[in-house]
């Protein structure tokens, strides 16, 4: 299993405010809440492609 990370994030009150609302509706935590939108952001950017591709390609 892959080591985890801790990331500190810096939030506006607006941010935290709307962070806890989506939290929420989810019915997921924050740290999970923002896990999720940022996989969901580099999706979007194909950055999960790219990086999968770029580690199969280096040789073992």
């Amino acid at each position: 299993m892959a080591k985890k990370r801790i990331v500190k994030v810096v939030l506006s009150n607006e941010q935290k405010e709307i962070l806890e609302e989506l939290a929420r509706r989810l019915g997921a935590s924050e740290s999970e809440t923002l896990r999720m939108a940022l996989m969901d952001y580099a999706k979007e950017l194909n950055l999960m492609r790219e990086h999968v591709c770029k580690n199969a390609a280096k040789p073992l």
